[in-house]
């Protein structure tokens, strides 16, 4: 059997990323070939480097999605199961449905609900539609009118096992991708802020993470005087709690992966609840719920003063390991009644391709990037250009360039 992931950039840190590295880490155990179709440009040491940090990738072959769109295309087909794992990508389902019309195509859904359009091209072709809690299945068939959905959290094969934090620590880390209109990192740091105000500067907070909005952080801890309280990008410390204020998660990637390495974590429960309905049988999860800035911060303090103990760990340990069991089993027999669908495939012209390449661009950019763009590739992908010329000239590039 054949298996294709189609996804935006699985070279690139995030949790999209993690997700797809360890579906095709579990799809090579079951399938006699994977391909994954990536949206931007990649090249032959990209592919060996990501093949050497993670074995289970080994037998799987990489395509760009433009091949897709060139005539008489070999990339389309044959293939079994076909996951698309961008929302945007979706209009893609209706190129693979005609070349593989028996197919199982899944979309899936990593995008919080409340930042995904009320448009979805491509959904009418896909098999079904993975989505992470049942929360997110009920709001998703209202708002789209789409009832062939599954229920499925995304792979933690990765997650890593540790040892108790025991130790009772001031320090709190926040690590995540630098997109404040979802994560959130300004409330952390007006939390340290309020800490501050009210003469309790032993606490230290390390953030972690890229992105454009580091200059925001920046700007604000030195506009507060907050240096001496965080850090960013800097070593973490043995001891401390993790933190997280992000608005909306469909799992929450770094949660889990700090309770598996150990160490407790205080979080906000998602303005949609989703971060709680994942989270709640996790003892070494705490909660705040930002009705108020003080009342958060006391929780910071009591946090600080709670140390783990051993049924606590167990407890949260034998949660993760309930969630990651049997990912495969799971999906075969949630997706069974989407198999063998019959779709009423309409005659198909290059025109109609051209419509879809034109739809995933407006919202992607050019499939065939020229050579501005290819360098700002090149570029963003070596640090030491980040710190030359720093984060906003960035973001002013790829304005220019898109």
């Amino acid at each position: 059997m054949r298996a294709a992931v189609i996804g935006y950039n699985i070279f690139a840190v995030g949790g999209t990323t993690q997700s797809n590295l360890n579906l095709l880490t579990t799809l090579n155990q079951h399938y006699t070939s994977t391909v994954y179709f990536n949206y931007l440009p990649f090249n032959a040491t990209d592919i060996h480097q990501l093949k050497k940090r993670h074995h289970g990738l080994a037998k799987t072959q990489f395509a760009l999605i433009k091949d897709l769109f060139e005539q008489e295309s070999q990339s389309v087909g044959p293939y079994d199961v076909i996951w698309i794992t961008r929302e945007d990508l979706f209009p893609l389902s209706t190129i693979f449905r005609h070349a593989n019309p028996q197919a199982l195509i899944i979309g899936e859904v990593h995008t919080p609900l409340a930042l995904l359009d009320d448009n979805l091209p491509g959904l009418n072709d896909l098999s079904c539609v993975r989505v992470a809690t049942p929360s997110i299945k009920d709001e998703f068939e209202e708002r789209y009118n789409f009832k062939r959905i599954y229920v499925q959290m995304v792979g933690l094969d990765h997650l890593k096992w540790g040892k108790i934090d025991d130790q009772l620590s001031p320090n709190f880390v926040v690590q995540s991708r630098f997109f404040e209109k979802q994560k959130d990192i300004m409330y952390s740091l007006r939390l340290i802020n309020d800490l501050k105000q009210h003469g309790k500067t032993a606490f230290h907070l390390y953030i972690q993470g890229m992105g454009a909005d580091e200059f925001d952080y920046r700007s604000y801890i030195d506009g507060n005087h907050l240096r001496s309280m965080v850090s960013i990008n800097r070593p973490l410390p043995q001891h401390y709690t993790y933190l997280s204020t992000s608005k909306f998660e469909t799992l929450g990637y770094s949660i889990a992966e700090t309770v598996a390495q150990g160490h407790q974590v205080l979080a906000y429960l998602g303005d949609d609840d989703v971060i709680y309905e994942n989270f709640k049988d996790v003892p070494m999860v705490h909660w705040i719920e930002k009705h108020s800035l003080a009342e958060d911060a006391e929780k910071m303090i009591a946090i600080s003063q709670h140390a783990v103990t051993t049924d606590e760990f167990e407890q949260s340990q034998a949660a993760l390991k309930a969630m990651a069991a049997d990912y495969y089993s799971k999906f075969v027999e949630r997706t069974q009644q989407f198999e063998n669908l019959e779709f009423n495939l309409q005659p198909w012209t290059d025109k109609d391709k051209l419509q879809i390449q034109q739809t995933i661009e407006n919202k992607l950019g050019p499939l065939n990037p020229g050579l501005p763009r290819r360098l700002y590739y090149r570029m963003i992908k070596a640090p030491i250009f980040k710190k030359i010329f720093g984060l906003r000239f960035f973001q002013r590039v790829k304005k220019k360039v898109k």
